[in-house]
Parts: structure tokens; C-alpha cells; sequence
């Protein structure tokens, strides 16, 4: 069973705004490995924030140290789901939609960037969108994107509440590695808005970070790790998960309230 192998804990624990958070030093002398993963939601244009990893003595954090280097989460960059919601759109105000597919060894590789831009009436070979009202241009902008030619392969957009279009993989964390890209779904896409009459909301954006316990400062006995989150805009929601596997060791106990399996009965 994975829950036997890896645990899982919450390594900052999901929360509104906080500006800068830091969660809690866990310890890592008899793991192999860990990965933090951040998960950030909200972010409009213009936001980031930051991920830093640090290690320590002990559980109360003495002496921190940082591992490696801090990484920037930068809206609308490889998101995996995400918002837009045309308002007063003038004509010539474009979208970008760039997917991210993976290649044969699993990472992201970008495919084509495609442009949709408001104007007085749609054309979908054109890629350009009504803008005569709000709810019109997301139900236009929507059926740019999902044509089957002139969209964006892997991509769905889904009309919402009027005139939010909530934007995602065909095949939610891509598909088989071994298919073509068109056939795989996308892992991820860019996003990128010409001015804020198309406002963009991420609603998923991730990072994540790998620690290998021979990189830890060991001759000084460091044993535990913790992650940070700063530079939080107020209207972003984050959590940080953290997973550690074990070599030699098994199995591990999880702090999970409920448990169950796909097996029957």
C-alpha cells in the first residue's frame, strides 16, 4: 500500500492570505527522501509568492538553514486550473494560452501559444471572440477554446455563473506518457491576459520541492525539514503537503483521521 511507504503530512497548513508562513519542522533522520508541494489558489495578475525550504537541528527549528534555492510562484505560469471572466471587454484585448504537455521522460514541454482576441463578432477560425456583453464573451471565448481545430488541444473551458470560464486539462495531471501530446492532455498551461478587462483568477498553481537526506547537513547533525511561504497577496489561498518515504523501514504511520482502500469487502 503507498500509505505503508510514504507518509503524508501537512507541511503548512491551508490558510487565506498570511502574508509569510512557516510551518513546522519535521524529521527526516529515518527517511530517505521527502517532496513538499505547494498549492496556491487565487492569485491574479501580477502576484507571486515565494517557497523556501529550510533544515534544522530539531523539531524546534535550531539553527535553521536553507536548502537550495527559493523558488517564485508567479501567476498564471503553468497552472493547472484556472478562471477568466471577460468584463467590458474592448475589442483587441487578447488571451494567451500557452499548454504544457509532457514528453516521454515525464517533464513539461511547451507546446503551441495561441492567441484569442475580443472583437464585434466571433470568428473561431479567426480565434476571436464577441465582446458585445459579459455573458456573450465567455460562452464565445468557451467555444474557441474547445473547437476541435482551432482550439487549444487538451484544454477545456467551461462556462459558469454568466460570464466565468473555468479553464482545465481534458485529462486532469496529463495522461499516458507514451501517446502523442494532442492524444496525452495537457499537464499544465500559461495564461496571460492583455489587461485586467479579462480578469484571470489561478485557481490551481503548484511547486514542488525534493529533499534527499544525504544533502542535509549532517555532520552537524541536522535532522529536520520545514518549508516557508511569503510575499502572500490577501486574496491568495495556500497549503503546503509534505510527503517522506522510507528505505529500509516500513511501514510508516499516518496521522490521517480516516482511512479506507478500493478493495472490496
Amino acid at each position: 500500500m503507498i500509505r505503508e511507504g510514504v507518509k503524508v503530512d501537512a507541511g503548512i497548513k491551508p490558510q487565506m492570505g498570511g502574508t509569510s508562513i512557516n510551518g513546522e519542522y519535521f524529521r527526516m533522520d529515518t527517511f530517505a527522501k521527502a517532496k513538499f508541494t505547494a498549492i496556491v489558489y487565487g492569485q491574479t495578475a501580477g502576484q507571486e509568492l515565494t517557497l523556501k525550504v529550510y533544515e534544522a537541528l530539531n523539531a524546534a527549528g535550531g539553527t535553521p538553514l536553507q536548502l537550495g534555492d527559493t523558488i517564485t510562484m508567479a501567476q498564471g505560469i503553468k497552472v493547472a486550473l484556472a478562471m477568466v471572466s471577460p468584463t467590458s471587454t474592448t475589442e483587441g484585448r487578447t488571451l494567451v494560452l500557452t499548454p504544457y504537455y509532457f514528453n516521454g521522460e515525464g517533464t513539461l514541454t511547451a507546446g503551441t501559444a495561441l492567441t484569442y482576441t475580443a472583437a464585434d463578432a466571433t470568428s473561431i477560425p479567426n480565434r476571436q471572440f464577441i465582446n458585445t456583453n459579459d455573458d456573450a464573451a465567455a460562452t464565445a471565448l468557451a467555444a474557441c477554446i474547445n473547437d476541435a481545430t482551432y482550439g487549444v488541444p487538451g484544454m477545456l473551458a467551461t462556462v459558469s455563473g454568466g460570464n466565468d470560464v473555468t479553464l482545465s486539462c481534458t485529462e486532469p495531471g496529463g495522461g499516458d506518457r507514451q501517446v502523442t501530446c494532442e492524444k496525452n492532455g495537457t499537464g499544465a498551461f500559461t495564461i496571460t491576459e492583455s489587461n485586467a478587462e479579462l480578469v484571470v483568477v489561478d485557481l490551481i498553481q503548484m511547486a514542488d520541492f525534493e529533499v534527499y537526506v544525504q544533502d542535509l547537513t549532517r555532520d552537524s547533525d541536522y535532522t529536520h525539514i520545514q518549508a516557508r511561504l511569503a510575499e502572500i497577496e490577501t486574496n491568495a489561498a495556500t497549503c503546503v503537503v509534505l510527503e517522506r518515504a522510507m528505505e529500509g523501514y516500513g511501514p510508516v504511520g499516518q496521522c490521517a483521521a480516516y482511512t479506507d482502500t478500493s478493495a472490496a469487502a
